[in-house]
């Protein structure tokens, strides 16, 4: 009785809990890499301090789509738990101009120190991103990250140069260097993806209208990931200023050519095959890459027309992001015992409708127990116990003898 006691107690502890906490319930494949996402003031300057949480959010989406693509062969989401902007001073201290290594070991060490020491706090990460749009390294550098350090408390972070929404292909290779992913082409057979614009490319080619994950990349995650068991659990809802359904509306391609390449530059509206002209004034660069520079949507080309995930396609409600929502709950089961208390429980399904696009999935346990059958049993009713031991008698043998076994 006192181990029926004891699983009756077990079970009304998990129902209690179960209402009581406030953590996304994900699916038992889902890895969530919270992220802490350190700022600093060079960033916050470039895009003034009205405005730099929106864009931050919008660049962290990117990359969390990003990792949803179907060649990454995983379910890993993105979650941010916790934005630090940083003050000039600070930025100064922890950015080396022109030494990459020391730059990121300052980066980690102050990521380092801001993590909660409780690993049930809604903002303890499992990995911190930094952007910057100081020179930490030599022309060119774009990231740096240190391989498979993913979970470990010092090791686990990425150093970012931010210069628009493309650099959200800057940071998923970086953190996918931590994840253990190796570049493709070196140490690897995946060198022909390089061209076809694999994310893991030694210089990121990758752009809105032609990414992926290549093969390798692929391998040398599933080597990983499943020992990376800070990513098991389930984060926690957080109340960060909702984003339109399709960002880019709300960011015009003068913006993003202003984002990409600085102050000065705009949209040309003699637009080619080629690509787009942008200039800094009477200086004119045409580019490929940033023609439809935002991953969800960028401004509209023209009257029914939008850029979507780099191709130009009539907008129409299906690929619209669509959150799920929960069905009605199902009939309770039959109860476990006819006596002495049982269990009985129910379920539900988030397909009311399916989150579709992106959208979020329902929040809450898709079951609920409930306790059944309280009154005693008689006194000449057979133990349950040893009814579940009895079904097990043909099973196990103790020294080549099968026995009649019996509840402890």
């Amino acid at each position: 009785l006192d181990s029926l006691d004891s699983a009756l107690s077990f079970i009304e502890d998990r129902v209690h809990r179960s209402r009581q906490r406030y953590r996304r319930h994900a699916t038992e494949d889902d890895y969530n890499i919270e992220v802490l996402l350190g700022v600093d003031d060079s960033v916050v300057q470039f895009h003034g301090k009205e405005h730099v949480q929106k864009y931050l959010l919008t660049l962290m989406n990117i990359v969390n789509e990003i990792y949803h693509d179907e060649s990454l062969g995983a379910h890993i989401n993105v979650v941010l738990v916790r934005i630090i902007l940083l003050s000039y001073g600070k930025s100064m201290s922890l950015i080396e101009i022109g030494n990459p290594s020391q730059s990121l070991e300052n980066v980690c060490r102050w990521a380092y120190l801001q993590q909660k020491p409780d690993t049930g706090h809604a903002e303890y990460h499992d990995h911190a991103i930094f952007l910057t749009r100081q020179d930490f390294g030599p022309s060119g550098m774009q990231g740096y990250a240190p391989v498979t350090g993913m979970c470990h408390p010092v090791r686990s972070c990425t150093l970012n140069h931010e210069d628009g929404f493309s650099s959200a292909f800057v940071v998923a290779h970086e953190t996918g260097h931590v994840l253990g992913m190796e570049h493709d082409g070196q140490g690897n057979r995946c060198g022909d993806e390089v061209r076809l614009g694999s994310i893991m490319a030694p210089l990121v080619q990758a752009a809105f209208h032609r990414f992926h994950w290549s093969r390798c990349s692929q391998q040398e995650l599933n080597r990983y990931l499943h020992s990376y068991d800070c990513l098991r659990d389930d984060p926690f809802e957080h109340d960060w200023p909702s984003l339109p359904q399709l960002p880019g509306i709300h960011y015009s391609m003068n913006e993003q050519c202003r984002f990409d390449f600085g102050l000065g530059y705009m949209m040309c509206t003699a637009v080619t095959k080629e690509g787009l002209l942008l200039w800094p004034f009477s200086r004119a660069w045409e580019t490929e890459a940033f023609y439809c520079s935002l991953f969800r949507i960028a401004k509209s080309m023209s009257r029914h027309h939008h850029c979507f995930k780099g191709h130009c396609i009539w907008l129409t409600p299906d690929i619209l992001k669509q959150d799920g929502h929960w069905g009605a709950w199902s009939k309770f089961g039959s109860c476990s015992r006819t006596c002495g208390t049982g269990v009985k429980y129910r379920t539900r399904q988030c397909d009311n409708p399916h989150p579709t696009n992106g959208g979020r999935t329902c929040v809450g346990p898709s079951y609920e127990f409930q306790l059944c059958n309280s009154q005693d049993c008689p006194k000449d009713f057979e133990d349950f116990r040893e009814e579940q031991c009895r079904q097990w008698d043909p099973y196990f043998e103790y020294q080549n003898t099968k026995h009649h076994w019996l509840p402890y």
